[in-house]
């Protein structure tokens, strides 16, 4: 009998078994630390997204909906690029408002991740099909 763990390779709809011995033995895969944007270059990068606001370490957004339902419909659109890009935002929703939030906690402050995750979001933030919102003031 072989001893192992069964593993859903996301995207992929399968499974993989792996014996347990590689699992024990094998260190876990460090991802590299994003490197941290400096002053000059996350003002560069705002222009990429115009609306959104930073306090120079953290990137942030409040999208206003009709109500509940559409913030959350919002806030689904969000899970497939953020697992893209492995990299996660802090949401808040208070009924027709999502307040987001993005750092790269690792690096200290802003990288580029949080910049192309803000553009991916600028993107879902409409209804299929349609524009991007902006953000409230």
């Amino acid at each position: 009998m072989i001893l192992g763990r069964f593993y859903k390779v996301f995207g992929l709809g399968m499974a993989i078994a792996l014996p347990l011995g590689l699992l024990l033995s094998t260190p876990p895969i460090q991802a590299a630390v994003p490197t941290r944007l400096s002053p000059d270059q996350v003002s560069t990068a705002l222009d990429r997204v115009p609306s959104w606001t930073t306090d120079g370490q953290t990137l942030s957004c409040t999208y206003r909906f009709d109500n509940f339902v559409e913030s959350v419909a919002f806030v689904n659109r969000l899970v497939e690029p953020a697992e893209q890009l492995a990299h996660h935002p802090d949401l808040t929703i208070v009924y027709n408002k999502v307040h987001i939030s993005l750092t790269t906690h690792d690096a200290g402050g802003l990288t580029e991740l949080d910049f192309a995750l803000a553009e991916a979001i600028a993107a879902a933030s409409g209804e299929p099909g349609e524009a991007g919102r902006s953000c409230e003031g």
